[in-house]
């Protein structure tokens, strides 16, 4: 994107968010999901945010969430996506797989910790 459509992104409340999302990314990315989910919350929580934007910080910060291990919180984030209307469908479907993911993690956590408390 060259300069004059970067800046125009920086005056308008879908470019804006489409930066820090961005941001957000960058931070995830460099293994700091703390960063990175307090700029997803502040999306999420920002008067105006579309559809598509809610839906991809919610998939986004799931897997922050994730990445931390907090796979409680990442199924919160999961299973509103996948409730969400007007969420686009390529999130949709990324959030169906990885809503299977998460909630298999934990199940094979609790297998393991019934097998340990048999033995």
């Amino acid at each position: 994107m060259g300069f004059l459509g970067q800046l125009t992104n920086l005056f308008s409340r879908t470019g804006r968010a489409d930066n820090r999302m961005r941001q957000a990314m960058d931070h995830a990315h460099a293994n700091r999901p703390e960063k990175a989910i307090a700029i997803y919350d502040s999306l999420l929580n920002g008067n105006g945010t579309g559809p598509t934007v809610q839906a991809r910080a919610l998939f986004n910060r799931a897997l922050a969430h994730s990445s931390m291990k907090d796979d409680p919180k990442a199924i919160v984030d999961l299973e509103k996506v996948v409730s969400m209307p007007g969420a686009p469908e390529n999130v949709l479907s990324a959030a169906r797989n990885q809503l299977v993911r998460v909630r298999n993690r934990v199940q094979r956590a609790r297998d393991r910790g019934k097998r340990s408390e048999v033995v």
